[in-house]
C-alpha cells in the first residue's frame, strides 16, 4: 500500500490507532499514513535522564539540580531522520506497552523504502509494506511490547533502501541501580599543608533508590561519604585535598551501590601539591631593627610610656604560585605571665604573588623595664619558619620640680608671700600628679595641688606662705605622680611681730639637719650642744655641721645623710611603727574617727597625747583656720623632755548632712633661755633650734539624718635639731 499525505487519512489513522491500541492489537488499514508533525520527536516519547560531571557553583548545596528529561537520540541516515533505540522501562508482565518510531524526511527527493518486522514474538508492529516519504513528510509506526517474563529484552526492527539497510535497536530493561559521575576530577594547585575543594555531581540514573557508599584514600577526602538517592535525583560531592608532601597526587575513589553494594561506579582524583614559601620583612625599618634575609629578624619597639600601646607592622609576601597559609606563635615561656607584645593574628593566609602586613603590639605595663619576647611566623607543609625578636623598653613619666626648696625667709605675721615654681613632664607619657598637702589648713599652700602633664609639658606652680604665729615653719612635701616615685618639695620660711623675732630659717640649716640626723644628734636641745662643743666633745665638719672628733671615731668618717628611696620616705615617715630616723616628736592616735555624731550637740572630744621623745624642753603650735569645724586644745604648748602632753581634738560640724575632712598641722620648737639670738637658736655653733612640723593625716566628716561622721589622722613631726 503506498502511504499518503490526505489530511482526512491522518485523523482517520489516530482514531484507528487509538482504537487499535485499547483492543490490544493492530489491523491493517488505509490508516497507516504518513503525518506531518511540527517537532522532531513523538510527545509519547519517554524520559530519560543525561548527567555530567562538573563544579558545583555553591558548596553550600548538597543536593545538585534534578536531572533533565532523556530525549530520544536521533541519526539522519541516507536522508531519513530516526531514533538510534526505542528504550521501554517500567513495564508490567503481561500488559502491551506501545512506542513510536518516528522516521522523517530530511532530503529533497522521495524515499522509498520497506521494512523488516521484528525477530523475537515480544516485539511486533504493523504488517511490513512499502513506505514512501516526501521531502519534509514524517511517519510515526507505532511499534508495541508484550513482555511474558522478568528479564531484559532485545532486539532489532531492520529497514532497506536502496543504498542499503540499517537498523533501530528495541530494548525493554528490568528496574536497576544504575549511578552515574564524571570520570575525572582535576583538583586545583595546593600547597602542603593547605587545602583546597572542588565538586562534581553523582547522579542516580537507575529505577530505583539507591544507597551510596565512597571509597577514598589520602589525601583526599569526600563528603558525604554515603547517602541515598532517589530516581533522576543527584547528589553534589565535596572532595578535599590536603596533602602533606609535595607531589602530584592521584587516587581513584570508588562509588559502591547496589543489592549488597556490588555495583560500583568510579571517579579519578588529581591535584597538585606544592610547598609555600613566605618572606618576611619588616615594614618602616628603624635603624635598630635587624631585617637581614636568613637571619633573625629583630623588631625593635623603642620607648613606649607604661599604659600606652605602640603598634608595628611586619610585611609577608608569598612569591610562590599557591596559597601560603601560616600561623603566629608566640615562645611557650611567655605564656603563662602577662604578655606585653600581642598578635592579634594568629593565622591566616597570602594569597600567591602578594603581600600581608601583619601588626604586632607593645603595651608594656611595668614600668622601668626592657621587654623581649619571641615569635614564630610559621608557614604550612614544609616551608622553614621564621624567628622575630621583639625589643621595647617601657617607661613612666619623666616629672621634675624647677627648685626642690622654695624659701620664703621672713614675713610680717599678717602678711603673705607667694613665690612661682615650675613643674615639667620631660616623657612623652601623660603625668598625673598631686601634693599631699591640704591648703585650706597649712600655712603654706600649693596652687593647683593637683594636675595632669601631658608630654613634654611645663605648669607654673604658685607656693605661698601665711603664717599664723611668730615662729619658724618648715615643711616637706611629697609630690605623689602616676607611675613614677614621688618628688619633694621643701618649704621653709620665717614669721616675724613686732614683738617677737626668731632667727631665719635658711636651707644651709636644713642641710645641717640631716647631716645631724645621720649624726644622731637631733634628739639633744641646743644649750646642750653648745655646751658639747665648749667642751669639745663635739666638733665641726669643713660644712659648719657638728660631729663627732675624728679622734673619737677611731679613724672612721664621720657619718653623712644617706640616699633614702623616695618610696621608703614617703611610706616610712614616722608615722607608722616601722621608720628610718626615731621621730622626735609622735601624736597618738594618728588617725580619728568621730563616727556617727549626733546633732545639734557636739560631739564629745578625743583625746590626743602628744610625746616628747628629745632631751630638751618643746614647744608645739597648732594652725587652725577660725572656721574649721576641727582644732585642737591647748593651741600652744610646752612640753618637757621625754614627757607627753595631753590634748583634745574637738569637731563642731556647722552644716548637717555635709562631709568634712581636714589635715591639721603644728609646727615644734626647743625652747631654750638664752641671753641674745645667736645663743638662743644657736647659729654661732652652726646648731639650730630644734623646729619641725607634724600633720594630721586624711580627716573627714560626715553627716546624715542628724549625725555626724568624722576621721581624723596625725603624722609625726619632722622635728629639726
Amino acid at each position: 500500500m503506498m502511504l499518503t499525505q490526505a489530511p482526512s487519512s491522518i485523523m482517520r489513522s489516530r482514531n484507528s490507532r487509538d482504537h487499535t491500541m485499547n483492543s490490544g492489537g493492530f489491523r491493517l488499514s488505509a490508516s497507516t499514513m504518513a503525518i506531518h508533525t511540527v517537532n522532531d520527536s513523538s510527545a509519547a516519547m519517554s524520559a530519560c535522564s543525561t548527567i555530567s560531571a562538573r563544579p558545583a557553583s555553591s558548596m553550600d548545596n548538597q543536593m545538585c539540580s534534578p536531572k533533565k528529561q532523556e530525549r530520544v537520540k536521533n541519526r539522519v541516515i541516507w536522508g531519513i531522520e530516526v531514533a538510534e533505540e526505542l528504550h521501554w522501562k517500567g513495564w508490567e508482565l503481561g500488559k502491551e506497552t506501545t512506542r513510536s518510531l518516528v522516521l522523517r524526511n530530511r532530503s529533497l527527493k522521495l524515499q522509498k523504502m520497506k521494512y523488516r518486522p521484528p525477530k523475537t514474538k515480544f516485539f511486533f508492529t504493523v504488517i511490513p509494506q512499502p513506505i514512501f516519504l516526501s521531502p519534509g513528510i514524517t511517519l510515526t509506526l507505532p511499534i508495541v511490547f508484550r513482555p511474558l517474563e522478568e528479564k531484559e529484552y532485545v532486539d532489532q526492527l531492520w529497514f532497506e533502501k536502496a543504498e542499503g539497510t540499517f537498523c533501530v535497536g528495541l530494548r525493554a530493561t528490568l528496574p536497576c541501580h544504575r549511578l552515574i559521575c564524571p570520570p575525572s576530577l582535576q583538583l586545583p594547585m595546593c600547597a602542603v599543608g593547605d587545602t583546597t575543594e572542588a565538586c562534581f555531581c553523582l547522579d542516580n540514573a537507575g529505577d530505583l533508590p539507591t544507597f551510596f557508599t565512597w571509597e577514598f584514600s589520602s589525601p583526599f577526602q569526600m563528603l558525604p561519604t554515603m547517602g541515598l538517592l532517589e530516581p533522576g535525583q543527584a547528589s553534589q560531592i565535596k572532595v578535599t585535598f590536603q596533602p602533606l608532601i609535595a607531589v602530584i597526587h592521584e587516587v581513584q575513589a570508588t562509588c559502591w551501590y547496589g543489592e549488597g553494594s556490588q555495583q560500583r561506579t568510579s571517579i579519578q582524583l588529581q591535584a597538585v601539591a606544592k610547598c609555600a614559601q613566605l618572606l618576611v620583612s619588616i615594614r618602616h625599618k628603624r635603624l635598630e631593627d635587624q631585617d637581614a634575609e636568613g637571619f633573625q629578624k629583630l623588631l625593635h619597639f623603642g620607648f613606649v610610656a607604661v599604659g600606652c600601646t605602640l603598634e608595628r607592622q611586619i610585611r609577608l609576601h608569598n612569591p610562590s604560585a599557591v596559597n601560603a597559609p601560616f600561623r603566629i606563635e608566640i615562645s611557650p615561656d611567655e605564656m603563662a605571665r602577662d604578655q606585653a607584645f600581642s598578635c592579634p593574628t594568629a593565622h591566616g593566609v597570602v594569597l600567591p604573588g602578594e603581600k600581608k602586613c601583619v601588626s604586632v603590639f607593645f603595651h608594656p605595663k611595668t614600668l622601668d623595664t626592657r621587654t623581649m619576647d619571641y615569635f614564630s611566623i610559621v608557614p604550612s607543609g614544609c616551608a622553614s619558619k621564621t624567628l622575630l625578636k621583639v625589643v621595647g623598653f617601657c617607661g613612666g613619666p619623666a616629672v621634675s620640680l624647677q627648685h626642690y626648696c622654695v624659701d620664703f625667709s621672713w614675713v610680717n605675721l599678717g602678711e603673705r608671700s607667694e613665690q612661682a615654681l615650675w613643674i615639667e613632664n620631660q616623657s612623652d607619657c601623660t603625668a598625673h600628679f598631686q601634693f599631699a598637702i591640704d591648703c585650706l589648713e597649712s600655712v603654706f599652700t600649693i596652687r593647683p595641688a593637683f594636675g595632669t602633664l601631658v608630654g613634654k609639658a611645663r605648669m607654673t606652680l604658685r607656693c605661698a606662705f601665711q603664717p599664723t604665729h611668730p615662729i619658724i615653719c618648715f615643711r616637706r612635701v611629697a609630690c605623689l605622680i602616676h607611675h613614677q616615685d614621688p618628688l619633694f618639695l621643701d618649704l621653709m620660711g620665717t614669721c616675724h611681730s613686732d614683738s617677737t623675732k626668731p632667727a631665719i630659717l635658711k636651707p644651709l640649716h636644713l642641710t645641717w639637719y640631716h647631716t645631724h640626723l645621720a649624726r644622731g644628734l637631733t634628739l639633744y636641745p641646743p644649750d646642750i650642744l653648745d655646751a658639747m662643743l665648749k667642751e669639745k666633745k663635739l666638733a665641726q665638719d669643713q660644712n659648719g655641721a657638728l660631729m663627732i672628733p675624728i679622734q673619737d671615731l677611731e679613724d672612721m668618717p664621720a657619718p653623712q645623710y644617706p640616699y633614702i628611696p623616695p618610696m621608703t620616705e614617703f611610706f616610712f615617715d614616722g608615722t607608722s611603727d616601722l621608720t628610718i630616723f626615731p621621730p622626735p616628736v609622735s601624736v597618738e592616735p594618728v588617725e580619728v574617727d568621730f563616727g556617727a555624731c549626733p546633732g545639734p550637740e557636739a560631739p564629745n572630744p578625743v583625746p590626743l597625747c602628744l610625746m616628747n621623745h628629745t632631751k630638751g624642753k618643746i614647744t608645739v603650735v597648732w594652725t587652725r583656720r577660725s572656721d574649721c569645724p576641727f582644732w585642737v586644745t591647748p593651741e600652744t604648748c610646752d612640753v618637757p623632755p621625754l614627757k607627753s602632753m595631753a590634748m583634745r581634738l574637738h569637731f563642731q560640724p556647722p552644716h548637717p548632712s555635709c562631709l568634712y575632712t581636714v589635715e591639721l598641722e603644728a609646727f615644734a620648737i626647743y625652747k631654750v633661755c638664752a641671753c641674745d639670738e645667736r645663743e638662743e637658736f644657736g647659729v654661732s655653733t652652726g646648731s639650730l633650734n630644734s623646729w619641725g612640723d607634724f600633720r594630721l593625716h586624711p580627716l573627714y566628716a560626715r553627716l546624715s539624718l542628724g549625725w555626724t561622721a568624722a576621721s581624723m589622722g596625725l603624722s609625726s613631726p619632722n622635728l629639726l635639731a
